[in-house]
């Protein structure tokens, strides 16, 4: 049965904070940027990894990662928080607004609109011969 109203939540819990939150230089290290989307599909979506820098980078099932940045900035997305985002169709947006929550009380810190989705391919590693 398809919700026509989907809620993407996209949480990181029972993980320590430095061991699930790399610094975005660092997990973007060797990728150049491609081209800015305004939408992304919400099944392609693997996982996602907030950064202090308030910035959301969605790894999506068989790449390329999307990082997103808010605009304006939101200062209350943070490693240590979860985002919550209401949409009506199949896609997330840019202009979809999120619901910032902190982890350890599940208040909500409120509402930050997504930015474009500027796509990142992954490192590709050598195959061992």
């Amino acid at each position: 049965m398809r919700i026509p109203a989907s809620l993407l939540i996209l949480a990181l819990l029972g993980t320590p904070l430095a061991a699930r939150a790399p610094s975005m230089e660092k997990m973007l290290a060797g990728r150049t940027p491609g081209k800015p989307q305004g939408c992304i599909m919400q099944s392609q979506i693997d996982d996602s990894t907030i950064f202090d820098q308030g910035a959301i980078l969605y790894h999506m099932k068989g790449g390329p990662d999307y990082l997103n940045t808010p605009t304006p900035r939101c200062p209350s997305l943070r490693s240590d928080s979860f985002i919550v985002s209401h949409t009506y169709s199949n896609q997330l947006c840019r202009g979809d607004i999120l619901q910032v929550h902190d982890q350890a009380s599940g208040m909500d810190f409120g509402g930050c609109p997504l930015g474009d989705f500027v796509p990142y391919a992954r490192v590709k590693t050598p195959k061992p011969q």
